[in-house]
């Protein structure tokens, strides 16, 4: 054989070689039809924007068939093996072997297409306002949602975001469609008409929502929960029981002597617990804010005693955190949402729950939709979205939160005591009387655990406030 001819060969197969490896490879094709129409074809991109799980990638329905309607007559899929109508859109699908299954319909083998029927919304852009921790995590989320959907999400981070939408209404400025609360900025919301109430959505499955119904009407969706937790640094403390009691904590904090455990008990936020604990069923019973109790004053008598006789150290929050990090406090009452920073800090931390019999306060967050917003149906899907199943996982194992969907709560990889304080927890009441007892209890903490005043004549003193101010309070 000639030397040219050889060349010659070995440059077409170059060429052949060089035009195989630039074709572009499809794994697999989903076609997403909408109304009888072709609206995209996913491609292998589509992992992109899957979860791992322990079983591999994994992706919900409604993902996959992004498109936006106000109500999903029809959701049909196509597989190799079979058509499956009515098709849940929280579905997942599942990648085994390079092929996309519909999880719990595995036989009928790779979806080749989908089929939507609804009427398409017009609206495609929306302006969301979030407050509190995991904003990052959260943005990005919300930042999928968009390019998935093809629509225009304007997220802001606004702190105190509550009384910023109260001030803009007053103006009459333009208003966020989505605004993050808490429970305690429902009633001033309401009264100055700034959210519509969200009864036509439904929150299966969630907790939380007593945290935002006001007047018979639930003004916000409930996203996630804060709980009390104790904190104990494991270079001072080894370890707690995790059913251990008040006289255990108090025996633990008395041993570690100029280290004793400490919090800001100067905070209504932090004395609830030890109503509760010793006997009160309620903050509010029947409409009224009682704080002459006598569960309220044999909690605010064993504070005095046990602050009095070190036991227990009265800390303001950055005294109370700069301790701890620094190993010179053994034990604090904190929140879930430190966890965070201690893990920033690499800091050799364990977690309890709070000794029997204190309850721990839930504070929890969630979104409400304004009485002016320009994208109502957009707005309830992007929050039926963040409060789905997978995005809570998502987030609140990111963050440390509880979340609010309970099917999430059962899987989610969270320390089993934070778990443990969703079941005992008390969740901060929807009243305008929670704000005067906040505002009250600062006052009076101060001036029982200052010896200034006696405990009983305190909270008299006290309860007269509330009579006094209870008028507006209606």
């Amino acid at each position: 054989m000639p030397p040219e001819f050889g060349k010659e060969v070995d440059v077409k197969l170059l060429k052949l070689l060089i035009c195989f490896v630039l074709l572009p490879t499809v794994v697999f094709s989903i076609q997403i039809n909408v109304n009888g129409s072709s609206w995209k074809t996913w491609d292998d991109s589509l992992q992109q924007f899957a979860y791992e799980s322990s079983y591999g990638k994994i992706i919900p329905m409604s993902d996959v068939a992004p498109i936006l309607v106000q109500e999903a007559d029809t959701l049909r899929v196509t597989a190799a093996n079979g058509i499956l109508e009515a098709v849940d859109p929280n579905n997942n699908l599942i990648l085994k072997e390079g092929e996309w299954l519909l999880e719990g319909h595995e036989t009928l083998g790779e979806i080749l297409s989908v089929e939507i029927e609804g009427e398409i919304l017009d609206s495609r852009s929306i302006e969301i306002w979030l407050d509190w921790e995991g904003i990052s995590a959260l943005k990005s989320i919300i930042a999928r949602f968009g390019e998935l959907h093809q629509i225009e999400i304007n997220v802001q981070e606004v702190p105190k975001s509550a009384s910023k939408l109260r001030a803009i209404v007053r103006a009459g400025g333009r208003v966020p469609d989505i605004v993050m609360v808490s429970s305690s900025d429902i009633c001033d919301l309401v009264w100055e008409d700034a959210i519509q109430p969200l009864d036509y959505i439904d929150p299966i499955n969630l907790s939380g929502r007593n945290s935002f119904t006001y007047n018979e009407r639930l003004w916000a969706i409930p996203f996630y929960a804060d709980t009390q937790l104790a904190l104990f640094n494991r270079k001072v403390v080894e370890d707690i029981d995790r059913n251990w009691t008040l006289e255990e904590f108090e025996s633990i904090s008395q041993n570690l002597g100029e280290l004793a455990a400490g919090w800001n008990i100067y905070s209504a936020y932090w004395f609830i617990p030890f109503q509760l604990g010793f006997g009160k069923s309620s903050l509010i019973e029947d409409g009224e804010l009682i704080i002459t109790d006598q569960p309220t004053i044999s909690a605010l008598a064993y504070l005095v005693d046990k602050v009095g006789d070190g036991t227990f150290r009265a800390l303001e929050r950055d005294a109370m955190v700069s301790l701890f990090a620094a190993g010179k406090t053994g034990i604090i009452l904190s929140g879930s949402y430190m966890i965070p920073q201690l893990e920033e800090i690499d800091l050799d931390y364990g977690i309890a729950p709070f000794p029997f019999p204190l309850r721990p306060l839930l504070d929890y967050k969630g979104f409400s939709i304004a009485k002016k917003t320009r994208s109502p149906i957009l707005a309830r899907q992007i929050i039926e979205h963040l409060t789905s199943v997978k995005i809570q996982q998502v987030f609140c194992e990111n963050t440390y939160k509880l979340p609010a969907n309970q099917s999430a709560l059962r899987i989610i990889d969270l320390p089993q005591d934070m778990k443990r304080s969703m079941e005992n927890g008390y969740s901060i009441p929807c009243s305008p009387l929670y704000g005067l007892y906040k505002n009250t209890m600062w006052k009076l903490l101060n001036l029982a655990l200052s010896g200034k005043m006696e405990v009983e004549a305190v909270l008299q003193s006290g309860q007269e406030i509330i009579y006094e101010n209870y008028g507006c309070m209606e």
